[in-house]
């Protein structure tokens, strides 16, 4: 399960594995140390650089200033703006993410629902474009759904609501990928993300089940796209897990046994 030789490919896979994805990377990562997974967030990587204390003001500075230029209310409400901004920006992001989970919610339902067409839906759903997937986007970001679950939550077996709801996003963003180049950067920049060390083993299990069925469904939908992405993952233990859904996805997306050992034989 740590991966296929690239000189022995698998042989297309049934239909079954579109919904086994996660729960294949569970069992995968059953025997191993989730620590190795995953690198310690560096606080120079993402915290500002130090800036240089600034000089004291002049006193003939403020004075030359005003005389070159008088001080008119534009620049002082530009200068207000973003701060104003803000509040209208985060109600927006938590309506575009409420919504994503309405829909995948409705997505659920509507499948063990007969009069359910889901072509129509996905129509409806693309209608919203961009809005909608940077929704599933943000909330597959976010790992605090999976984080307020307890610490001896099962994934496979009786999933925890969450779980199936975060599924079910992903679902959305492979129906979406085929005709929507944003659904397929979502995709791709989640499979890529960093999982923060300091998450629980549980979460991680979690985050790396949702990893692995993003590669597998990319597969499907771009076969190159997923191949590319795959070589930019760092993390040596996630890419050999995750070599398993890079060729499953190849075969399910039904490429033959010469055309996935052509496409990994450099992996």
């Amino acid at each position: 399960m740590n991966g296929l030789p690239a000189d022995n490919p698998r042989p297309p896979a049934p239909r079954r594995w579109r919904w086994m994805g996660p729960g294949l990377a569970l069992v995968v990562l059953g025997g191993t140390g989730l620590y190795a997974l995953v690198h310690p967030r560096s606080p120079s990587a993402h915290e500002p650089a130090p800036t240089e204390p600034r000089a004291p003001a002049s006193h003939t500075a403020p004075q030359a200033t005003r005389t070159l230029s008088p001080r008119p209310t534009a620049p002082t409400a530009r200068a207000t703006s973003p701060e104003a901004a803000a509040p209208t920006d985060d109600a927006e992001q938590k309506t575009r993410r409420e919504a994503a989970r309405q829909s995948a919610r409705q997505y659920r339902a509507g499948r063990f629902n007969a009069f359910f067409r889901k072509e129509v839906f996905v129509e409806e759903l693309a209608r919203d474009g961009a809005s909608r997937i940077d929704g599933l986007r943000s909330e597959l970001a976010d790992p605090t759904a999976l984080q307020q679950l307890p610490a001896d939550a099962r994934f496979m077996e009786d999933k925890p609501e969450p779980v199936l709801e975060r599924m079910a996003m992903i679902d959305l963003l492979f129906e979406l990928a085929p005709n929507e180049p944003a659904a397929r950067d979502a995709m791709t920049s989640l499979a890529l993300s960093p999982i923060d060390s300091g998450l629980s083993d549980s979460v991680k299990k979690g985050l790396v089940g949702e990893k692995y069925d993003l590669l597998f469904r990319l597969a499907q939908v771009d076969r190159q796209l997923a191949v590319d992405t795959y070589t930019r993952l760092d993390n040596p233990r996630l890419k050999s897990l995750l070599r398993e859904a890079l060729m499953a996805g190849l075969a399910e997306s039904g490429a033959s046994p010469a055309e996935v050992q052509r496409m990994t034989a450099h992996l």
